[in-house]
Parts: structure tokens; sequence; C-alpha cells
């Protein structure tokens, strides 16, 4: 069973973590020594999975306020209340309010962690600890270059983590000619190359000082346009898989070319989306892509954007795009070239309050967790209930209950 410890007292966590090293079947995966805020909390969660966690309880209020965090976003994962002698008295009556079952005080004796242990092996045995969502993860594939790919990602990432508040990174994964470290104009961060280079000692702590910030959206731009000679497979897989930890949804703006590095993102993706114009050479290269896509097994996964869609009835009807490709059209994107170049300048996403913005949000609102493209099966979980038996180890169970 894998556990974490959230507490800021020093030697009590020394105890615990000795006390634990007991006990082979006991991960404790990660000790955190403040309070972390709840958003910190759960990006820790998710990405440690825990079957359990010991928090302190010797400050009440960003106890209960963790707790409470947990009962939030998931429900019927066990916390066991850790600390010093107290006022049990007092101190139970509230910890059943917040549904904490568990209470472990100093000094921690095998005899009382191996109760413990035992009680929250049984109800998991009943309950299994909830899975934390992993995020899903849309992959932008270009037709050809200079469709407009990386404007509908960009646009779209944004509107989910600014306009409809999902977590969310954008991974730029055009390592040779990304753009969009100059289009949301991110400075100096890091850059997906150098979050593979640090892939085996990464964890969430090194990820949020690595990663871009754009008003809510965290980025990974491509980097110095100098892809290197290799990447490697466990490396991207250690970076996505962390990144699916923490994020509800994550899209990755692909080149156009089909590489190794292109391919083994499309096959994590929930869905491809392919971005073509309507112009026969594009729509040519799109059907071309579909090939080769249909040969990877891919070809399930693909949906068909069509980009730069003219208000006016000329050119290759909507039916005739779909034909020519083999796919139909899933969302089309009107061509609006002044809305594009303010967004350029600015540094900003394309105007939600246009044509092609709305468009575009859209898109983004069926990327929401939830909806009917990104839903996943939900396992069902039961929030604790406040009558619940309460345990404390026996060697105080009738101190509690005494008149």
């Amino acid at each position: 069973m894998r556990t974490l410890l959230i507490s800021p007292d020093k030697q009590l966590n020394r105890e615990l973590a000795a006390a634990l090293a007991a006990y082979p079947e006991i991960d404790l995966v990660r000790q955190v020594e403040a309070f972390p805020e709840p958003d910190e909390f759960m990006r820790i969660i998710r990405a440690r999975r825990p079957d359990f966690v010991f928090i302190c309880v010797d400050d009440f209020l960003p106890f209960s306020l963790l707790t409470t965090t947990i009962d939030d976003c998931m429900p019927g994962l066990p916390v066991i209340g850790v600390g010093r002698e107290a006022n049990l008295l007092q101190l139970v009556p509230k910890l059943m309010r917040l549904g904490v079952r568990e209470l472990l005080t100093a000094p921690i004796t095998p005899e009382k962690l191996t109760e413990t242990i035992t009680s929250v092996a049984g109800q998991l045995s009943k309950h299994p600890a909830p899975l934390a969502r992993l995020g899903d993860l849309y992959a932008f594939l270009p037709a050809k270059p200079g469709v407009g790919s990386s404007t509908i990602a960009i646009s779209t990432s944004c509107a989910l983590a600014h306009e409809l508040n999902v977590r969310t990174l954008l991974l730029d994964c055009d390592l040779a000619a990304g753009v969009t470290r100059f289009l949301l104009k991110l400075g100096n961060s890091s850059s997906i190359v150098n979050v593979l280079a640090k892939a085996e000692s990464l964890d969430e702590d090194l990820w949020s000082q690595m990663v871009g910030k754009w008003d809510g959206l965290d980025v990974l731009h491509a980097g110095e346009l100098d892809p290197p000679t290799r990447l490697s497979e466990a490396s991207l897989d250690e970076v996505l898989s962390l990144a699916r930890a923490q994020y509800d949804t994550i899209c990755a703006d692909l080149a156009s070319s089909m590489d190794p590095f292109s391919v083994q993102i499309m096959r994590e993706a929930r869905r491809i989306f392919m971005v073509t114009t309507p112009e026969l050479v594009p729509l040519h290269m799109a059907a071309d892509r579909l090939r080769h896509l249909n040969e990877l097994g891919l070809r399930d996964k693909v949906s068909l954007l069509l980009n730069r869609k003219s208000p006016v009835r000329t050119g290759l009807t909507d039916g005739e795009v779909a034909q020519l490709v083999g796919l139909p059209i899933a969302h089309r994107f009107w061509n609006d070239y002044p809305v594009v170049q303010s967004a350029i300048l600015d540094g900003t996403p394309v105007s939600y309050r246009s044509s092609l913005g709305q468009s575009i949000m859209d898109l983004a609102r069926s990327l929401m967790p939830g909806s009917e493209s990104s839903k996943a099966k939900a396992h069902p979980v039961e929030h604790r209930k406040f009558l619940e038996f309460f345990h404390v180890p026996a060697a105080r169970e009738h101190d509690v209950w005494r008149d």
C-alpha cells in the first residue's frame, strides 16, 4: 500500500517514518513538511496515487481544509489523523464530522501502528481507494505546415484553462518549428526538451518549477528548435505519465512530419485532430496522413478539423472535402486573418468574441472532462459517513468514550 505524510512536526515525522520502515507492505512515497494549498495537495495525490494518507491534526484548521479537499475530490480515500497527545474528547467529535475514522497519537508504538494499519487495510479490502482520474491527451496534427494547427491548439488550450477553468497543459511538440513560445511570449521558461532530459528525476515539485505559465494555462514550449538527435521513448512515457496525473486535459501541438516522437504521442492520445484547410494540396496531404495513421492502427482516433473555411460559398463543399480526405468534418473554423494577426501581435489566443473564436470555444467545450468526446467510465465512490465507526488504537479507546 502506498501512503503520504503531511506534517510540519519533523520529530513526529521521523518517528512515523521509522515505525513504517518495519512494514514492507507500506510504501511511504512522499513526506511534506508543510501544509500545502488544496490545489497543490491534490496535485501531489494525483501524482503519487496513495492508498491512504497521514495528516497531522495538531493544527486543526489546515488539517480540516485538506481533509475536506479529499472528501470533495476523492471521496473514500482513507485519512489517518496523526499528532501529539491531545484532548481526545474534544478532538474525536471534530474528526467524526469530517468523516475521519483513524487517529494515531505519539508516542507511535508498533502496537498502535499495527492496529491502525490493520483497520485501514480492512477498509480498503471492502472499499478500495479511489483512482485519481488521469488527464485526457489530445494531439493536433497539421496535414502540412501552415494550415493553422498551432493557432487552434494554442487557443483551444487557453480557452480550456482560462475560460472553462479546466486544469490544462499545452505541449509544443514541434521540436524543429514550434511557435508557442513566440505566440504566447513565454520568455525563458523550460521547454519539453528540458523536461525530457530530467525525466528520471522528475517529480511534481520539479515539474512546477519548470513548467511555463500563461494566465492559468501551463505550457512546455518546444525549446531552441534544434531537436536532439535521439529522444528516449521511456523519457516521454515518464513525462506523459506525470503530466496526465496532474492535469485534466493535455493538448499536444505536433509537427506535420509523422516522426517517431509524434507517433508515440498519438498512440497515447484519446483523439488525434488532423487539421487541414480546404485547398487541394493540404487535402491531398491529409488523405496521405490518414493512410499512414491507418497503417499504424490509429485511424479510429482521428477527427478532421477544417480550418480557414470561407464564409462565402466558393471552392470545395464540405462534402467534397470529407470525400477527398476520407473523413467527415468534426469541426469547422472560419477564415479570419485580422483576428489571428491581432492575437499574434498581442501574444494572446484568438478573441472568443469573433466567429473564429466561437468555433474554437465549441471545440474546447467538447474536450472538457465529462463531455461526450472525453467521457471515461467512472467508478462509483462513497462519501464517508458521519456515524461510521471511529478508531483509535486500543490503548486509548476506553479513554475516548469515558464520561
